[in-house]
């Protein structure tokens, strides 16, 4: 009987291993079908599924600074998200030109500077100036002439009131030394305005200051800065020409921006005017600004038939920039529940957004999901874990490096 239950025994383990051999070949088998097919994204996923998971102590989860959050559903706004540019905008845009023609003689700016009103940005030599400095002193030796005139007329009248009243002078001809006192009176008013035309030419628009010494400093043109912004363009050189239809500086204010953003016409009814605005800036790591929609636009553009609505950011941090690609996100629904997961938790494996869930106190499974909407650093799951699931949300990189680890391990 002893020997009959010994036989019995080893035949037994003979099965058990036989049954573990042919499982683990099993397994290489599955695994090298999905190894030959690398265009499929689900194969690794599932073949990792069939396996036993990823296994991390809790002292390597320690270390790794693991942390695990639970799944659950949000009531969210839906929202969209449509492509744009960010624009300086017209009121916070000056373009500096001149009145007239001359030669730049000295540039004290460089693209990207931060001037001020009043500012001068560089100096230009016209031959308007010593036509406007020769005006101006004529009208100034005119008018003295003039004051001169005056003054004798005013005498003459004096001098034509006392011969009437001692009966020597007619009152014909003190009437007549009387009109030529107003006219003098006239014409040199007329001289002094003459005067102040040519003073205002001078210091106003051409920015020559009327009585300055005649050196070579105070005969050149300063081109001024009529804001305070920054240098966006700037088409002048020393040695270049330039007319009143140039444009010698292109300055701009960047502390408040627009949001160019595209729009198709079945969703601009859903968009409504003072409505909040998450803009996203590819170029800075998608970087999120807060906005509001200010216009809704007034034309389709007849080729993309979208049309663009604007959205005004707040740019004191100094991040943005004009002509930068950004996309916005908009309310356009009621709420409705939506599962959400924070952003980091999601990761790629071979081009299929995956998750890892915590199946075990030190058992990690992945899983393979379906992105939506983003809701602030949130991301909604449209299919793949369920509410309540334990997703890793940081450390999710260790784990991923683990499963590619495995997989190579497996080959």
């Amino acid at each position: 009987m002893k020997c009959l239950g010994a036989a019995r025994a080893d035949v037994f383990a003979v099965v058990v291993v036989g049954c573990v051999f042919v499982t683990s070949c099993a397994q290489r088998q599955g695994s090298t079908h999905t190894a030959d097919n690398p265009g499929s994204e689900t194969a690794a996923v599932h073949k990792t599924e069939n396996a036993a998971g990823i296994l991390i102590s809790s002292t390597e989860q320690r270390a790794a600074r693991l942390v695990v959050e639970t799944a659950s559903l949000s009531d969210q706004t839906e929202e969209i998200r449509v492509p744009g540019r960010i624009a300086l905008p017209d009121n916070a845009m000056w373009r500096v030109g001149v009145l007239v023609d001359g030669r730049i003689e000295q540039v004290y700016v460089n693209l990207g500077d931060l001037v001020h009103k009043g500012q001068i940005l560089a100096r230009m030599h016209s031959h308007e100036v010593h036509e406007a400095r020769a005006a101006y002193q004529i009208a100034q030796s005119e008018t003295s002439r003039l004051l001169g005139a005056q003054s004798l007329a005013e005498k003459n009248y004096a001098r034509m009131k006392r011969l009437y009243e001692l009966k020597a002078a007619s009152l014909e001809q003190t009437e007549q030394a009387r009109q030529e006192l107003l006219n003098a009176q006239t014409a040199y008013r007329n001289g002094e305005v003459a005067v102040l035309r040519e003073r205002i030419h001078l210091e106003d628009n051409l920015g020559i200051p009327a009585d300055a010494p005649n050196d070579e400093q105070s005969e050149l043109i300063p081109i001024k800065a009529p804001a305070t912004g920054y240098v966006l363009q700037k088409n002048v050189t020393p040695g270049s020409t330039i007319q009143p239809a140039t444009d010698a500086f292109l300055l701009g204010n960047l502390s408040h921006l627009w949001m160019l953003a595209s729009v198709s016409a079945d969703r601009l009814l859903e968009i409504h005017l003072g409505e909040p605005a998450t803009v996203f800036i590819p170029d800075l790591a998608n970087q999120r600004f807060s906005g509001r929609v200010t216009n809704l636009g007034q034309q389709f553009d007849p080729t993309t038939r979208l049309i663009q609505i604007r959205i005004e950011l707040d740019n004191s941090v100094s991040l943005l920039r004009p002509e930068m690609l950004a996309t916005a996100q908009l309310p356009v629904g009621r709420k409705a529940p939506h599962l959400l997961v924070s952003q980091d938790a999601i990761q790629q494996v071979n081009d299929q957004d995956v998750v890892f869930v915590q199946t075990g106190a030190e058992h990690f499974a992945v899983r393979p999901v379906r992105t939506g909407a983003t809701f602030q650093n949130k991301l909604q799951i449209l299919d793949g874990i369920r509410a309540g699931d334990r997703v890793v949300t940081r450390g999710s990189f260790i784990l991923k490096s683990q499963l590619l680890k495995s997989s190579i391990e497996g080959e």
